[in-house]
């Protein structure tokens, strides 16, 4: 075993990482090596330090605003669904008198229809582009 894979593996056996049968080989380097031992001493130490680091605890303002977001996310979310609903049975009504009404030509009726159409289905693809983009963002719990 080389110096390079020694260390490579020094911190996988730090992480718990390294399998069993990988051990008993680094060991015996680090006992043949001294810079490779110490190399992986100073590792250990750095660990300890490391763990012995404990971060702050958010405040009582971090909670507040936490409890204040989920309601202002509620908000938005049953407004968006009421908003939607409303476009859609908007353009359904306006669909049904366009089509009831024999006012206008069947030239007209057909644009409006493929207008009214497109819109919707360019939505809905947009709408279902975002769902399934939300839930693989890595970035998703990240406070800006």
């Amino acid at each position: 075993m080389n110096c390079e894979d020694a260390k490579y593996k020094c911190q996988l056996l730090i992480d718990d990482e390294l399998n069993e049968e990988e051990i008993a080989p680094l060991m015996g380097h680090l006992e043949s090596c001294y810079k490779c031992r110490d190399e992986y001493i100073g590792l250990l130490k750095l660990r300890r330090k490391l763990n012995g680091i404990k971060g702050p605890a958010p405040d009582e303002e971090w909670f507040e605003n936490l409890s204040r977001n989920k309601g202002r996310r509620f908000a938005g979310g049953a407004g968006f669904i009421l908003m939607v609903v409303s476009w859609l049975l908007l353009a359904g009504y306006a669909l049904y008198s366009l089509f009831s009404d024999s006012g206008e030509g069947l030239f007209i009726k057909i644009v409006v229809a493929a207008a009214v159409v497109s819109v919707i289905v360019l939505f809905i693809t947009a709408l279902t582009d975002r769902i399934k983009e939300s839930k693989t963002d890595k970035y998703k719990g990240v406070i800006k």
